[in-house]
């Protein structure tokens, strides 16, 4: 009585298969998680924009006004040295700076702020907030 020997292990054709379903499954995850990763460094300048209107709603609470500080006016234009509580570098972060931050429109009642991305993966990134909370995110 003779045995056969069977061989065991993968063809050729079965690794090229799983290298191909490998490749596709990179192809599709890659990207995906690019896009995550500016979403990450975005909430850098979310968070500041919390702090900003913060330091706003403070005001508000002391004068009645968003556009009146306890120390004069706020006017649109630089966050900083502006908004009552956030001085100059309070907003440096890692990938956006004081000068990415800044109020687009204020009057009594309302305000929109924004911080612009203008260096590295967050260049082109913009982030608004308004009086009521709401986040406009573009770029991402």
């Amino acid at each position: 009585m003779k045995k056969s020997k069977k061989k065991s292990g993968f063809t050729l054709v079965e690794l090229m298969i799983v290298a191909v379903i490998v490749a596709i499954l990179a192809a599709v995850a890659i990207p995906l998680m690019s896009a995550n990763r500016v979403r990450a460094m975005a909430t850098e300048a979310e968070s500041a924009l919390g702090t900003i209107r913060s330091s706003l709603r403070a005001s508000f609470a002391e004068t009645g006004e968003y556009d009146v500080g306890p120390g004069g006016a706020i006017v649109v234009g630089a966050v900083a040295g502006n908004v009552p509580g956030i001085s100059a570098g309070d907003l440096n972060g890692r990938y956006f700076v004081d000068a990415n931050y800044t109020i687009t429109a204020i009057g009594d009642t309302t305000y929109t702020i924004q911080a612009a991305g203008s260096t590295g993966d967050v260049a082109g990134v913009v982030i608004t907030l308004d009086e009521s909370g709401s986040f406009t995110r573009s770029g991402l």
